[in-house]
């Protein structure tokens, strides 16, 4: 196992190299940038220079006369040491822009990976047990149901019912106006009310897939000849389920749980934009829309880690479910 995970680090450093590459590439080649949005709001002031010379000055300061190799390198000497420069659109360092946003996200997205799990894995295998069963069409209608419905619809639907017409919530924000002078308890409590809506729009529009893996792979099991056997030795459909059938369904599904790992740091732009929270999401929306290279690249770096390291969770996870994996 040991000269396994080495392997696989090693090549993740080497799939990082390319990744890091072309997300260098897309971001020098994307169509606005900040230097060029700058540049025209400094020569539309009074006396100042025309904008052709703005860019030059600009693009020199930045480094981006150079070419995307050399500026590529350069990025990845600095990042190697930790250093990521300052955020050109935030005008602040990159690492405290990402600090700032980061935990609430990973809030948001914790709440929601764990209710999934907790609603999505046990409903799935309830519907299989009871295929064809008033349950398991239950369970496919609300598969489907989170499925088709768009993030942005349904987070609408949540905060006309319970923010306008209810008057249960807030429409918006992750703190209320007197946040401030609450106690600490009090302050969590504030934050938490402002993040049950959000947390049951990224639960429903999510927990569909995962419950119908879940139910698929279980039917799957279910109908192996192995499971034949164990009825036939007579054990109980509890025991069949839950000890011999539910270890194997877990198999295919920790593929999909250890490609979730990054969606716990990603944010969730479209609802923390609906629901106003200051998440990594939203704030790598507007580094992306205003050309932040130095943010976007250290936020799509740390996500292209995550998911690396995310595939070698999940192929670790394989041998600690499927002894066979061991094994070998």
């Amino acid at each position: 196992m040991r000269k396994f995970v080495i392997k696989r680090l090693l090549i993740s450093v080497v799939i990082f190299f390319f990744v890091a590459l072309i997300l260098y590439t897309i971001m020098r080649c994307i169509p606005t940038s900040f230097v060029e949005s700058q540049a025209r709001q400094l020569s539309q002031l009074p006396g100042a220079k025309s904008y052709e010379e703005w860019l030059a000055q600009l693009t020199e300061m930045y480094n981006l006369d150079n070419s995307i190799i050399e500026g590529y390198f350069s990025w990845l000497w600095n990042a190697v040491r930790g250093q990521f420069g300052d955020s050109w659109y935030w005008t602040k360092p990159v690492l405290e822009v990402f600090s700032d946003s980061i935990w609430y996200s990973f809030a948001l997205g914790a709440i929601t990976f764990v209710l999934q799990i907790v609603i999505a894995i046990p409903l799935g295998i309830l519907a299989a047990r009871k295929q064809y069963g008033m349950a398991d069409y239950v369970v496919t209608v609300i598969a489907l149901v989170g499925i088709s419905l768009p993030t942005f619809f349904f987070a609408t639907l949540l905060k006309y019912v319970f923010s306008i017409n209810l008057g249960w919530f807030d429409l918006y924000g992750i703190v209320g106006r007197f946040y401030d002078q609450l106690s600490p308890f009090g302050k969590f409590l504030d934050m938490a009310k402002r993040l049950v809506l959000p947390v049951t729009t990224l639960t429903i529009v999510n927990i569909g897939s995962l419950m119908r893996y879940t139910r698929t792979n279980m039917l799957e099991v279910l109908n192996s000849d192995y499971i034949r056997t164990a009825r036939a030795k007579g054990l109980s459909e509890n025991v069949v389920v839950n000890k011999h059938a539910f270890r194997n369904t877990l198999i295919p599904v920790v593929t999909l749980l250890g490609g979730s790992l990054p969606g716990l740091f990603s944010g969730a732009m479209i609802t923390e934009t609906l629901f106003q929270i200051p998440g990594i999401g939203y704030v790598s929306y507007d580094a992306m829309v205003n050309g932040d290279i130095p943010f976007y690249m250290f936020y799509s770096s740390f996500l292209a880690i995550l998911t690396l390291l995310g595939m070698l969770i999940a192929d670790v996870m394989y041998a600690v479910v499927d002894p066979r994996v061991r094994l070998d």
